[in-house]
């Protein structure tokens, strides 16, 4: 029975890690083609083969002679980029607020008004005891 429950949770641990994978392996795969695709723009030819560092270094430096050439390169060749990651950053932003104020309608609000309830029906009976206490004394 032990057996049975460990074997089903390590089956779903699994499938799950399968999923992380392939997802991680997609974003592995844009993000290669993105970077493929900015070299291009900066003047690096790769042709999907591995370039070495002082390879690519040289045929940066040959495309762009100057610093400003660069930054200028980089800038347009990146455009996109960042205004995709800044796009998703705004949208998830925007969701998880939803998210948020969801879980507070639905769980937190009802739960925050019942203690505020309780609080209020103890406060009113602590100072119906206290007129109670009051007029005795003054009797």
């Amino acid at each position: 029975m032990i057996q049975d429950k460990v074997k089903d949770q390590l089956d779903l641990l699994k499938k799950q890690s399968d999923k992380l994978q392939t997802e991680l392996n997609k974003g592995l795969d844009v993000a290669k083609s993105e970077g493929q695709r900015i070299l291009k723009e900066l003047g690096v030819e790769t042709d999907g083969q591995k370039i070495e560092l002082s390879e690519l270094l040289a045929e940066l430096r040959k495309a762009n002679p100057t610093v400003r050439d660069f930054l200028r390169n980089l800038n347009v060749a990146t455009y996109d980029n960042r205004f995709r990651i800044n796009w998703n950053t705004t949208m998830i932003s925007a969701y998880a607020k939803q998210q948020a104020e969801k879980t507070y309608r639905q769980e937190l609000k009802p739960r925050l008004l019942g203690v505020r309830e309780n609080v209020s029906t103890q406060l009113h009976d602590v100072q119906v005891k206290a007129r109670d206490l009051k007029s005795k004394l003054i009797a």
